[in-house]
């Protein structure tokens, strides 16, 4: 991956493959495109496993001696756990078991522990976004760019610039498949759905048509609350984890919302 950040040029850009044997064996996909997204979650295992052994040696040693399912099947419902596929689960575990090492240590940020299940809960919220706008999505390219565009004439100018941060993020992730922060973006769809009447047409029309439906309000709360969280606590740590009960409590916060938007999206 360094060589590939190295050798890329404006022109031509370079890209790392992963392809496990597993993932390759299971998927179907058509084109290398979307062999590339099957295969992006089992990259980032394999990245968080060298930043967790650098970090934390003797935890990535006694890991290696000891299964984490049943310190997860403590930490969690059976049932809970049963409904998560394998990659998911594999970062439950991974998480609780890395939490259950550092709750007894000394002057620990907790934040390290919530990092397995990072990439997870972006990849379950892009695939809830993708599964309920991609069919709404128009077929040809003027369509679609008339569709990115919302309707601000009638639009208070302090929130203009957020409306258009939200159809820009929404087209790279339905058209380019890179939008950014996944878990953020749809907290933004379900809240301009449930919350905002402004009507903007466009893709905003199709959020509240796919988004205002029945439990929206109770998985907007789950988002919201991981979405704050995530960026007081883990992605800018403008805060420090100090706390192992709240950790606790947030981790399995953290579980049931991942559940909850595997859910929405299956």
């Amino acid at each position: 991956m360094a060589w590939c950040a190295a050798a890329s040029t404006q022109d031509c850009k370079w890209e790392y493959l992963y392809i496990p044997q597993g993932v390759f064996e299971r998927v179907s996909a058509p084109t290398i495109e979307e062999l590339a997204r099957s295969c992006a979650p089992a990259l980032q295992d394999l990245l968080h496993e060298e930043t967790e052994a650098e970090k934390f040696p003797l935890f990535v040693e006694a890991s290696k001696q000891e299964d984490k399912a049943p310190a997860a099947a403590a930490f969690v419902d059976d049932a809970v756990l049963a409904g998560f596929p394998p990659r998911y689960r594999k970062a439950v575990e991974d998480a609780v078991a890395l939490f259950q090492f550092m709750k007894n240590k000394q002057n620990m940020n907790f934040a390290a522990a919530f990092n397995p299940l990072l990439g997870s809960v972006d990849e379950a919220a892009r695939g809830l976004m993708l599964k309920r706008l991609l069919p709404l999505l128009p077929a040809t390219v003027p369509d679609q760019k008339a569709w990115f565009e919302p309707y601000l004439n009638n639009v208070d100018r302090r929130a203009v610039q957020f409306y258009q941060n939200t159809a820009q993020n929404l087209k790279r992730t339905l058209v380019f498949k890179n939008g950014h922060s996944p878990l953020g973006l749809l907290r933004s769809c379900l809240d301009f759905a449930m919350n905002d009447g402004a009507k903007l047409g466009g893709v905003f029309e199709s959020v509240v048509k796919v988004f205002k439906v029945k439990g929206a309000l109770d998985l907007l709360d789950k988002v919201a609350k991981l979405n704050d969280f995530r960026n007081t606590y883990v992605a800018h740590q403008s805060k420090e984890l100090n706390d192992p009960a709240l950790a606790e409590s947030q981790l399995k916060a953290w579980i049931h919302g991942l559940k909850a938007i595997s859910e929405a999206a299956s």
